[in-house]
């Protein structure tokens, strides 16, 4: 029987198990933790900073050299329920070698919290970095947003936001960059993970950025692993042509290979055109 489209239950769910797909995905975690720690070791990070009050309601701050320049602002993934910003360390280093401040967020997990609080805990970072960016020495009219996975989701989703709602300028954010986003929440509904996340179709159609598109014309850059599932690819076209439709600027950096997680690592390679476009993009240089 068919769930989705043309896949039934076990074909979607292939589609989005990723870590069924990559093998050594455990000693890519492990390597991440290293490394990540290695560079908060070497680095002046102001960790746990809490924007709420809960435990996970915290984020990284990596200062720049030179203060008063712009943030560039990291949601991990994880299928909304795993990892912690404590992974995510290591994409910091070449952007603070560019002089670019980075905020790494935690947010709350499911099945603790649903959608709705996980968004919410994202939008409210943003709000604090907003409200705190004298304190932090970054430019508050320069703050840009990536993910990865669920990140991308919720980068996504947040550049849909209109920040006036919450007493803000309307454009807080700048640009973004969604890594292998989930632009579209009913395959997850319909598939394995939502035994954890929990979506409901009312929340399908409230957090899924393909229905909830930029409020303000602000550049979009959107990537995908090339060896990634088709259900990848075809959510990041899916997105990307209401994107255009919607007069947003959007930039396809493509990756002939690569798997799910070496699309976020790309992130982090100067030598690569992921960070060339998104290092572009906030200095100006795109």
């Amino acid at each position: 029987m068919l769930v989705y489209r043309n896949f039934n239950q076990a074909a979607l769910d292939e589609q989005y198990n990723v870590r069924a797909g990559i093998p050594d995905y455990l000693d890519i975690f492990e390597r991440w933790a290293v490394t990540s720690r290695e560079v908060r070791d070497a680095s002046h990070v102001l960790e746990n900073v809490h924007y709420g009050s809960e435990d996970a309601q915290a984020l990284d701050f990596f200062p720049a050299r030179t203060p008063g320049g712009p943030l560039l602002v990291f949601i991990h993934g994880g299928y909304w329920q795993s990892l912690d910003k404590s992974d995510f360390s290591y994409l910091a280093a070449p952007y603070i070698r560019n002089d670019i401040n980075v905020a790494v967020l935690n947010y709350r997990l499911a099945p603790k919290v649903g959608m709705d609080d996980i968004v919410a805990d994202n939008r409210s970072a943003l709000i604090w970095l907003h409200r705190n960016a004298a304190k932090l020495a970054f430019d508050a009219d320069q703050m840009f947003l990536s993910g990865h996975s669920a990140g991308g989701h919720l980068t996504a989703l947040l550049a849909g936001t209109d920040w006036s709602s919450y007493g803000l300028p309307a454009g807080i954010i700048k640009g973004g960059c969604a890594i292998s986003g989930l632009y579209d929440l009913e395959p997850i509904r319909l598939c394995y993970l939502n035994k954890i996340v929990g979506l409901t179709p009312e929340q399908v159609g409230l957090f899924s950025p393909v229905k909830n598109l930029p409020v303000s014309n602000i550049p979009v850059i959107l990537t995908v692993g090339g060896e990634e599932s088709g259900e990848y690819h075809r959510l990041q076209q899916q997105y990307s042509e209401a994107l255009e439709n919607n007069g947003t600027v959007v930039k396809i950096v493509s990756q002939s290979d690569g798997h799910h997680f070496d699309a976020v690592d790309r992130f982090a390679d100067e030598n690569h055109r992921l960070f060339q476009a998104m290092s572009g993009m906030i200095l100006g240089r795109a």
